[in-house]
């Protein structure tokens, strides 16, 4: 009984995230266009930082027609507001990739950070074991006798 009710719980907040992340995908995506005057074809989004356990989008990068910006969410108002300024898109503007980080990740960022606090060390992954210099076995002595 209890782990249905936690289940149904998970799939409620998963269900909430969503429908956020596609909310402002749609919201930030008609400011856009309005703030760039492009068209919505030519506009592409990025979601830069999550929010919370549901991993919901808490800013967005929009780049098209030759403009770059980013939008943050602003829970208390519940809307999307352009951070900065719109600008000019340099030459070599690489676009940013998407933040996923999957649970495994984020344990594994978390124990990392933990032991880094505590003098441990960091990483739980071996060190790489460099392969021994390979020699021609020499050539044996002569007999003194």
């Amino acid at each position: 009984m209890l782990s249905r009710l936690a289940i149904a719980a998970l799939l409620v907040i998963a269900g909430t995230a969503c429908k956020h992340n596609k909310h402002a995908n749609t919201t930030v995506r008609h400011r856009a266009m309005f703030d760039f005057s492009c068209s919505e074809a030519e506009l592409n989004l990025t979601v830069l930082d999550t929010e919370g356990a549901r991993n919901m989008a808490s800013q967005i990068a929009v780049h098209g027609c030759g403009q770059k910006a980013v939008y943050a969410y602003y829970p208390d108002s519940d809307t999307w507001l352009l951070d900065g300024a719109v600008t000019p898109m340099p030459a070599d503007y690489r676009v940013p990739p998407h933040v996923t980080k999957g649970k495994g990740k984020k344990r594994e960022d978390k124990k990392a950070a933990k032991a880094e606090k505590h003098g441990k060390m960091g990483s739980t992954e071996p060190a790489p074991v460099e392969p021994a210099a390979t020699t021609p076995p020499a050539a044996p002595a002569p007999d003194p006798l």
